[in-house]
């Protein structure tokens, strides 16, 4: 491997790439000294935009376009520094022969790590081929160089996989596998079904899952639209969102309000994520959802706040009564609705399963997503680092009066909205995904 093509690929969102085009520039920089520390010539592959002041590609469009230019057998890297859309390229690398490899910054304050896990399960969804390598330190990262020398060499990186054990292979107790047996034949009989709202509009198409392959196992897809969504929030009224912010204050959570609608939380648009979540608790009853999920990007982003602060109080056994005009009925009374971040199925179908089995376990039932951003070596061990992503419920908190809402960027969230944020209980955590 003598030369490889660099490409930044992008968020939608212009103002996400101007303020992400710095970071991105210092990787693309340190990415381009290892592979000339190696022998190896780099070209960017696309170019830096005058007139967008960034250099990402921005749609699917484009990255058709850039790809149309560039040699089918030439190796590329993704180059990835920030949460960026894995659609746009994804398709275009069906066809592309040469090896490609999919390299993160793994910098604690940015999720390149991010990125690349969701570009990886997109690639996979879609039978890309691809390698993956990250690091926070490039040339200065041994281990980092060393697979970096290998895939110049062999177009391809592998990790050990010896800590996988296949599940016919675990012995369960005779009290666990006669609860996963109950559950089971619950589900098939009774279903669970996924309400899941514009799948695929945040780019993440291992997020898209076959609805027979759904209703196979008894979870089938009832797919709708976010239009919906705003317009059953035009039919909340004033006063139903007044008592559930109230509620929410008298429970202790502390809003971190400002004065200024482009940068601060207000209460305005607290009030307006009060409708989406009896509007999304309302929906929920409506189709006998088992669980919903929002993805809330292109286009919740541009007509209402974000969906961040309804996912983590629809995710919380203690939280607000939404009363049901249709049915006369308060929704979930006492229990958590069951909400999957970015409408993501892959964490939705174990968030159900978890639900299901802490209910019958008689624990906390409520469940989030989490991304893995980060980690480091601390007393001797790796430790990973999870970050909350939207949907975290108080309860993970320690309740409401431990939580604070703060307001999103506004780069990605131009009409605000707040997000609950707090410190986690110390405690044994199961994570799970499904593909």
């Amino acid at each position: 491997m003598e030369r490889v093509v660099l490409l930044s690929n992008g968020d939608f969102r212009d103002t996400v790439g101007v303020n992400c085009w710095p970071k991105q520039v210092e990787t693309l920089e340190a990415v381009e000294a290892a592979f000339t520390s190696l022998g190896v010539q780099t070209e960017r592959g696309n170019p830096y935009k005058e007139e967008k002041r960034h250099g990402f590609m921005t749609t699917q469009a484009e990255a058709c376009r850039v790809m149309s230019r560039i040699d089918p057998e030439v190796p590329v890297v993704v180059v990835l520094a920030s949460w960026v859309y894995a659609h746009h390229l994804a398709s275009a690398f069906k066809l592309h022969k040469g090896p490609i490899l999919l390299l993160g910054n793994f910098d604690g304050t940015w999720p390149g790590l991010v990125a690349l896990l969701n570009h990886s399960g997109t690639y996979n969804r879609l039978g890309v081929k691809h390698s993956k390598i990250w690091t926070d330190s490039f040339a200065q990262d041994q281990a980092f160089m060393d697979r970096l020398s290998h895939w110049i060499k062999s177009g391809e990186i592998t990790y050990p996989m010896d800590h996988i054990r296949k599940a016919k292979d675990v012995t369960l107790r005779e009290e666990a596998e006669a609860l996963g047996r109950e559950l089971a034949s619950h589900i098939l009989t009774h279903k669970r079904i996924m309400g899941q709202m514009d799948p695929g509009c945040m780019g993440m198409l291992n997020a898209v899952l076959s609805p027979d392959k759904m209703a196979e196992i008894g979870m089938p897809l009832e797919l709708l639209n976010q239009s919906d969504l705003v317009a059953e929030m035009g039919l909340v009224t004033k006063k139903e969102a007044k008592e559930a912010y109230q509620w929410l204050v008298e429970a202790g959570a502390t809003f971190h309000f400002g004065r200024k609608e482009e940068a601060d939380l207000t209460e305005r648009q607290v009030l307006e994520q009060m409708k989406m979540y009896i509007a999304a608790g309302r929906i929920t009853r409506r189709y006998g959802l088992a669980a919903v999920g929002i993805p809330y990007q292109y286009g919740l982003v541009r007509v209402t706040s974000a969906s961040d602060l309804p996912e983590g109080m629809l995710n919380n056994a203690d939280r607000p009564d939404i009363w049901d005009p249709e049915s006369g009925e308060i929704v979930n009374q006492g229990k958590p609705i069951v909400h999957f971040n970015e409408g993501d199925l892959g964490s939705g179908i174990p968030q159900v399963l978890m639900h299901d089995i802490l209910s019958r376990k008689g624990m906390p039932p409520e469940t989030t997503l989490h991304d893995v951003r980060w980690g480091d070596v601390w007393e001797g061990r790796f430790v990973w680092v999870f970050l909350i992503s939207g949907g975290a419920p108080p309860a993970h908190f320690g309740g409401w009066r431990n939580t604070h809402v703060y307001r999103q960027p506004p780069m990605y969230f131009p009409l605000g909205g707040g997000t609950c944020s707090g410190v986690s209980k110390t405690g044994t955590v199961t994570w799970a995904r499904f593909h």
